[in-house]
């Protein structure tokens, strides 16, 4: 769990924000992270339900959080700030995934399922949007 022992306090940090946010349990499933300048909402919940069908979806912590960030939509959160986000792009659709192998209910082949899985639902909206067009 590097992201609670190295990736995070190096973040805060460099965000100057010590003392860092109060979590300390990496979410246990797949999420998504969007930009929350410019969410896409029904594009991330085509993607979170493409994932869904072979992985499970990470659940909010009792505060309604992931990472210290309250939840958009089941499965995902805006993170504001730079770094977490496809937010060095001004592409119309951008989100990142997030996944940890190391869960006791996940594996690697699975994450792998996930991250393509992700992608298929992520371009089967976006198709079909241009589709409408």
């Amino acid at each position: 769990d590097t992201d609670n022992s190295e990736f995070s306090p190096a973040l805060f940090a460099l965000e100057g924000t010590f003392p860092y946010p109060e979590w300390d349990e990496v979410p246990d499933g797949f999420y998504l992270v969007g930009d929350p300048t410019r969410p896409e909402p029904e594009f991330q919940k085509a993607m979170i339900d493409s994932v869904a069908k072979v992985s499970h979806i990470a659940k909010a912590d009792e505060k309604g959080c992931l990472i210290g960030v309250p939840i958009a939509q089941f499965g995902v959160i805006n993170y504001p700030g730079v770094g977490l986000c496809g937010n060095h792009t001004k592409a119309t659709y951008v989100s990142t995934t997030e996944v940890y192998p190391d869960s006791p209910n996940s594996s690697p082949e699975i994450c792998n399922a996930s991250q393509v899985a992700c992608v298929v639902g992520g371009l089967d909206y976006v198709l079909a949007q241009q589709a409408s067009k």
